[in-house]
């Protein structure tokens, strides 16, 4: 159905009910409830919470539900989980991905998801089947997901150098953003030369960065200061995302503060994931047990935009997940002790309002923003994150899912 309205409803900052109407697939006006009359179009949210669509700004669609596809992860660790990965996906079929990928979308779609940030494998062992799995997955679900695609190295470009051209094949079919890892690369020098050729390929494409960073404990894990430096150097500011950078809690406070600093000057963005750099991360330390979580709450305080992902949805990576972008904001509460009502309220931000403007979206209750709207059977933002309820309804580009 398409909807011309949504009255009787609670706007994050409000007082009062309000409606909002809607255009084509645009919102057209924010009033008060009472200009509305009910309609067969008209969406009564019954005073619930009416928010911009939530975003998940990281996710691996080619991953997703391939916990069906692998062995156990016996060791619970990252370096496992991408062996059992690289083994898997040299076997898997373009259809085979498309719909899992599909699946995925459908679920966070049902708790609210608009938009989707997912990096796409591109390694040589698995050719281009990943990211046209991906692809045929984003063209099929178009009319209920905005999802945007980042080319994933998961295997290294120096390690593997096939990975370079299927970047650059990838974007040229539609991929839109250029990733990296630098720790998986066999020395430092060698993840260091793979940021540089990222840069060189994102220049060279015309495309943002989102690059997985120091996805480790280890302190002596320094990639985000060189990512940083480069961003400066090659006048990539407001262009790159720094995805988990957990290696950043190990540093002592004050290599920390250093980085953190650098971060703000190369206008990075920083994207953590709760659930799996919670479930990941700490896997090699006795008690006590670090969070594996980057330094969320120093990064806000310097202004530095940060957003939490869903990341994975049972693959080898992380048995759990269900797309459900509350769970990250319910989680992030707990691992960055964020207790006070405005600090609850930041937590939720980031799987929406701060995480669309590290995405480039706007998600905002404007007149002109997209009609991507998500009613909550709540009426506050406490509520909301800390019972976590199933959407009463979904809309894209104003119409009812």
């Amino acid at each position: 159905m398409t909807v011309t309205a949504i009255t009787n409803a609670t706007l994050l900052d409000q007082e009062g009910r309000h409606a909002i109407q809607l255009e084509g697939d645009k919102i057209k006006a924010v009033v008060d409830a009472s200009e509305v009359p009910p309609d067969d179009t008209v969406i009564d949210a019954n005073g619930g919470l009416v928010v911009p669509s939530l975003v998940d700004p990281h996710l691996h669609l080619d991953l997703a539900y391939s916990v069906e596809e692998v062995p156990p992860n016996k060791s619970g660790t990252l370096l496992e989980a991408i062996g059992l990965w690289s083994a898997a996906k040299r076997e898997l079929s373009v259809e085979n991905v498309k719909a899992r990928a599909i699946r995925a979308v459908n679920a966070e779609v049902s708790f609210g998801t608009g938009f989707i940030r997912s990096h796409v494998d591109v390694a040589s062992a698995s050719g281009d089947r990943l990211f046209q799995g991906v692809l045929a997955a984003r063209d099929e679900t178009r009319d209920r997901c905005d999802i945007q695609l980042v080319a994933f190295p998961q295997d290294g470009l120096i390690r593997d150098p096939g990975a370079v051209d299927l970047v650059r094949q990838s974007v040229k079919q539609g991929v839109d953003l250029v990733g990296g890892i630098p720790h998986i690369e066999r020395t430092r020098r060698e993840g260091i030369a793979h940021l540089e050729l990222m840069f060189d390929l994102a220049r060279e494409l015309d495309a943002d960065i989102d690059v997985h960073i120091d996805e480790t404990d280890d302190p002596q894990s320094l990639y985000t200061e060189h990512l940083a430096s480069l961003t400066i150097q090659r006048n990539y500011q407001g262009r790159v995302t720094a995805s988990h950078v957990c290696a950043l809690s190990s540093y002592t406070d004050v290599h920390a503060a250093r980085v953190m600093d650098l971060i703000a000057e190369a206008k990075i963005n920083v994207v953590c994931n709760p659930g799996v750099n919670l479930h990941l991360q700490g896997r090699f330390d006795t008690y006590p047990k670090r969070r594996g979580l980057t330094r969320i709450s120093q990064l806000l305080e310097r202004g530095i935009p940060c957003a939490a992902g869903q990341d994975c949805i049972k693959d080898p990576f992380y048995p759990l997940g269900t797309g459900q972008m509350l769970d990250q904001a319910f989680l992030l509460v707990h691992a960055d002790h964020l207790s006070t009502p405005p600090q609850i309220r930041t937590a939720f931000d980031m799987v929406s309002s701060m995480a669309s403007q590290i995405c480039k979206r706007d998600a905002r209750l404007i007149p002109g923003a997209a009609a991507n709207l998500t009613i909550f059977p709540v009426d506050n933002v406490i509520d909301l994150v800390r019972t976590k309820p199933i959407p009463s309804e979904v809309l894209f580009r104003s119409r009812s899912l």
